[in-house]
């Protein structure tokens, strides 16, 4: 593989977490931290012409790509005062955000069940970057050095697990950085293991202490591919790598795996409740307990159930 250069251009995909659920609890408004992000976005093209921008906002029921947007279809007022770049961006932006949390608001029902209020969708979200990186690395001759911003508010939804790692193998291996921004509530154990295995950065912002959302952004996720190599980026000692259970949503050091689905549960269950598939149990026995007889023979599964999956102990 090959070393990134100064003169390489950059993609920087944006991802907004806009649950307005979760944003409602945090210190830090939605209006102003998108205000900072603005900002930040703002200096990234100003760094370098050839660098790329794509912005995409998610929340509990939709992932919308902001920007670009089809110029033909975008009313845009134009003012000399600001460069060109910049108010389409600006304006794109923001009119996308308070469309989805407006959007939101009216939404009656909830197609997709087992995301809570406070939840986003952020498995497809990433997918969803990974896609338009792809897009645009094989339309370019010239070589693109890609990654990824998460500004999260909404916490971890133990659905997406296998989805959401999915995504973040697939993007250790498109050499993509994956740095999160977290603003509001307790760290996130997935997005922590996004930034961990892809090689970002995991950052959480103290707003009700005061911290700047905007500084953080700007000394830590500024650098690209090539300036990272030279800077001495923060580090993070309490990475929780383990699993959260699909059952109850805690974490867990030891659980039970479905071998079809691999959903992941704290207790012994009959039937999967992801993907229905049900259980057939064989009790495990020691071989001198067997040999001196010690143990009665447990009846063999019936035919109906033998070529079922069984439970299989991670």
């Amino acid at each position: 593989m090959s070393e990134p250069l100064e003169s390489d251009p950059s993609l920087l995909v944006v991802v907004l977490d806009v649950n307005a659920s979760a944003w409602s609890k945090s210190p830090l408004t939605v209006g102003n931290a998108l205000q900072q992000m603005v900002i930040f976005i703002n200096a990234y093209l100003a760094l370098k012409p050839e660098n790329k921008l794509v912005v995409l906002a998610s929340n509990k029921r939709e992932c919308k790509c902001l920007y670009p947007v089809d110029r033909a279809n975008a009313t845009i007022e134009r003012d000399i005062r600001v460069y060109e770049q910049f108010r389409v961006v600006d304006a794109t932006v923001l009119s996308g955000v308070q469309s989805m949390l407006s959007g939101a608001e009216e939404t009656v029902g909830d197609p997709n069940r087992g995301i809570e209020e406070g939840q986003t969708l952020m498995s497809r979200a990433l997918s969803k970057a990974l896609c338009h990186i792809h897009r645009v690395v094989d339309s370019t001759t010239s070589k693109v050095w890609s990654r990824i911003l998460v500004l999260s508010a909404a916490d971890d939804s133990p659905r997406e697990y296998i989805s959401l790692m999915n995504t973040i193998f697939a993007a250790q291996r498109m050499s993509v950085l994956i740095d999160i921004c977290k603003v509001f509530g307790g760290d996130s154990v997935f997005l922590q293991q996004a930034a961990e295995i892809t090689g970002g950065n995991y950052l959480k912002v103290d707003t009700a202490g005061g911290e700047s959302m905007l500084q953080t952004l700007m000394f830590t996720c500024l650098a690209d591919h090539y300036t990272r190599e030279v800077l001495v980026a923060p580090t993070n000692e309490t990475i929780d790598f383990r699993a959260t259970c699909f059952c109850h949503k805690r974490v867990v050091d030891i659980g039970y795996v479905c071998s079809v689905c691999l959903s992941i549960f704290c207790e012994m269950a009959p039937v999967c409740s992801t993907c229905q598939t049900k259980f057939s149990f064989r009790i495990a026995r020691a071989e001198s307990a067997q040999s001196n007889g010690t143990l009665k023979q447990s009846p063999k599964p019936a035919a109906a159930t033998a070529a079922m999956s069984t439970l299989t102990l991670s």
